[in-house]
């Protein structure tokens, strides 16, 4: 973040954010990472792909990137339910979402796991955590796209005991995270934002907190860029 932009975040949180909603702010973020994140491949059930926010947000990832090559998802809006206010959602459209979803994962340096009843790479309980990884899922019936199973790094797969081969998307998300992000957060390695990261989406968040915000930033603006 500029200096503009810090200076903005301390007069924000220190004149029109209660103590106790920055205290909230801090303890959230504290928890929040994105050493993992998740990748949804086209879903067409909006309920799913709300519940799979819902899910991120409630176990502290920060981003969830969606592809939606299909037609008529495009105009759909209103996928991020309530979580769209605490979430950092990264959408990509048209003809080249797919690659574009997976040079911009790799430009953050993610290894893509491909999740899958059909291979065997890793189980869930398996998957190596040493470096950030993006769990890629497909809709329930076709699965993930056959562009995005062949730009994974590796495949995993959530051991079943029953006659049913998968599970619904917005299931295998939220066991997939509380596997991933316990062990995560019992290990020794580095998961949690940074400071500017942390400074960044506070930011974010309290421009959606505050109520005429636009007004305040503007007096904020002509009272520090003078």
């Amino acid at each position: 973040m500029s200096p503009y932009e810090h200076a903005l975040l301390a007069h924000l949180a220190g004149q029109w954010l209660s103590e106790a909603r920055w205290a909230r702010f801090n303890e959230v973020l504290g928890e929040r990472t994105r050493h993992v994140t998740v990748v949804l491949d086209n879903l067409h059930q909006l309920h799913n792909a709300s519940a799979v926010m819902r899910s991120c947000e409630a176990m502290g990832v920060q981003d969830l990137h969606m592809v939606l090559r299909a037609e008529g998802l495009r105009g759909e809006r209103g996928i991020a339910m309530g979580a769209e206010d605490w979430l950092t959602s990264h959408t990509y459209e048209g003809a080249d979402a797919t690659s574009d979803c997976v040079q911009s994962l790799r430009k953050r340096g993610y290894r893509l796991v491909a999740t899958t009843p059909h291979t065997e790479d890793y189980r869930l309980d398996e998957l190596p955590l040493d470096q950030p990884v993006a769990l890629l899922f497909g809709q329930e019936k076709p699965g993930l796209s056959d562009e995005l199973l062949a730009a994974a790094d590796a495949h995993m797969y959530i051991p079943m005991q029953g006659f049913a081969e998968s599970l619904n998307v917005s299931v295998s998300v939220a066991l997939c995270l509380y596997e991933c992000l316990s062990r995560l957060r019992a290990s020794d390695i580095d998961w949690r934002l940074g400071r500017d990261e942390r400074s960044e989406i506070a930011l974010s968040w309290a421009r959606r907190t505050i109520q005429h915000v636009g007004e305040v930033e503007a007096r904020f603006a002509a009272n520090n860029l003078g």
